[in-house]
């Protein structure tokens, strides 16, 4: 049973717990690259079973993830109340081909596309993070201050994937709702 939009967000907001969420957007290209310092093309791209993605592809979709972050927070800041497209995670990851982009041009790709993003973040009025918000068509309705925390989880979910890839550990059955 693939997980619900709630029960993911329930989740990911667990593992944010009362953590700053643009601290932790600031931390994880560094821990990112820390995690993947030294390891091998082999453990990167291989796959923990034929339905999970290896750690290239997670962190070809984490810099994926934040060029969608970046294009939906301008929205909502520019234009409250912008609908927020939906995109296939699964097929990004496949059509893009992100197991032959190496491990390092996508950390370096993510560390770019964050940075501008948390410039953009740090630019706006604090009042705006709750009076701007986009619709979007599975999650409702999200303000940039969810939207922020909620990416901040993102992080921390992707995280922890790599961390039990890299160990070795089976991966767990769920689904995420994009």
């Amino acid at each position: 049973m693939p997980e619900s939009f709630p029960e993911y967000q329930a989740r990911v907001l667990g593992y944010l717990g009362s953590r700053d969420p643009v601290r932790v957007q600031r931390a994880t290209p560094a821990t990112l690259e820390r995690r993947l310092r030294g390891v091998s093309r082999f453990k990167l791209i291989r796959r923990p079973s034929p339905t999970k993605w290896s750690v290239a592809e997670i962190v070809g979709h984490m810099a994926d993830a934040e060029l969608a972050m970046g294009f939906r927070l301008r929205g909502m800041l520019a234009t409250p109340g912008v609908a927020l497209s939906w995109w296939d995670q699964d097929k990004w990851a496949n059509r893009l081909r992100y197991t032959a982009r190496s491990t390092r041009e996508s950390i370096a790709l993510f560390r770019a596309l964050r940075m501008s993003n948390l410039q953009l973040i740090a630019a706006v009025p604090r009042s705006w993070w709750d009076k701007c918000y986009g619709v979007h068509k599975l999650r409702g309705r999200q303000t940039v201050r969810q939207f922020i925390a909620m990416e901040a989880g993102h992080d921390l979910n992707h995280m922890l994937q790599i961390d039990r890839i890299l160990r070795g550990e089976l991966p767990r059955r769920r689904r995420r709702t994009k």
